[in-house]
């Protein structure tokens, strides 16, 4: 968590920077975007499943050591004419670990893949020369897929689906560059809670 400190501090020091430089209007209609996400909602919320439910009955379990590789999101989005709305979709992966604990006692690994698929919308209030900044919203549906091994306690391998509502807030976003550019992003969603990578505006 340092490091995102650090990073965010650096995010909203280039902020200010570019607020005194001259305005541009920019003519590069379609975004394409393709990020990587860190800390996702999973990670913080003991989220049920029917799958877990079901191996345990009275829900006296609780998930343990959790790991993630992150989240992968590839988005397209076109600017309106007004130049100021951002108007497309995304597509992501991502995956995590967990361990899953029944009385105290190890009841298997939990491993969980997530697919999402979402509309997205971004105001853009700041376009100065390299530097863009914007919040954004977006609303979809994520599936999931978990798996939970085999333990002394559970000695079947089982597995379930979730289907539930994706969404991401994005509070503040900084996108720093010309028609190719890096940017960060920060919210709370199913990109995570840092979101950053390569943004190309055509």
């Amino acid at each position: 968590m340092n490091k995102s400190i650090v990073v965010s501090i650096v995010f909203f020091l280039v902020i200010s920077s570019g607020l005194y430089s001259q305005d541009f209007p920019s003519y590069d209609n379609n975004d394409l975007k393709i990020s990587y996400g860190l800390f996702n909602p999973d990670q913080f919320m003991n989220v049920e499943s029917a799958m877990l439910n079901k191996q345990f009955d009275d829900l006296r379990y609780v998930r343990d050591n959790y790991s993630s590789i992150g989240n992968i999101f590839l988005s397209y989005s076109k600017l309106n004419r007004a130049e100021n709305i951002f108007w497309g979709a995304t597509v992501g992966y991502g995956s995590n670990k967990s361990e899953i604990y029944y009385l105290g006692q190890y009841a298997g690994e939990l491993k969980r893949v997530f697919i999402t698929a979402a509309a997205e919308m971004q105001y853009r209030y700041v376009n100065k020369g390299l530097i863009q900044v914007y919040s954004g919203l977006g609303l979809g549906i994520t599936y999931v897929q978990e798996n939970l091994s085999t333990s002394p306690i559970h000695p079947e391998e089982s597995s379930g689906t979730i289907i539930r509502p994706g969404y991401q807030i994005n509070v503040a976003g900084a996108r720093v560059g010309n028609k190719i550019a890096g940017f960060l992003e920060l919210g709370y969603g199913y990109k995570g809670i840092v979101n950053f990578g390569l943004s190309i505006q055509m």
